[in-house]
């Protein structure tokens, strides 16, 4: 069975730079939230919190000031539970 992959490939133009530049440092702000967040947790009662675990501290937040939607929020949240243990490291860098 042989498989193809398509590659799509567009460009971006300058019109749309600034926003993507935004959306990035709110999920890098939201990334260092986790990595705060878990941090603590883990400092206080000594357990890793998973993906599902950070849904409830981040409840709100696009109505806080960020223009990310919420699921986004709760994706990045879930990636950082995933790659902290795929990593096998109490705080990622």
């Amino acid at each position: 069975m042989n498989r193809t992959t398509h590659v799509l490939r567009f460009r971006l133009k300058d019109k749309h730079a600034k926003l993507l530049r935004e959306l990035a440092r709110e999920v890098n702000f939201v990334w260092n939230y986790c990595a705060e967040l878990s941090q603590k947790v883990r400092q206080r009662e000594g357990r890793f919190l998973s993906g599902y675990d950070f849904h409830p501290f981040t409840k709100g937040a696009g109505k806080a000031g960020l223009h990310l939607h919420s699921q986004t929020i709760q994706a990045i949240g879930d990636e950082y539970a995933t790659r902290r243990k795929k990593a096998r490291k109490v705080k990622l860098r």
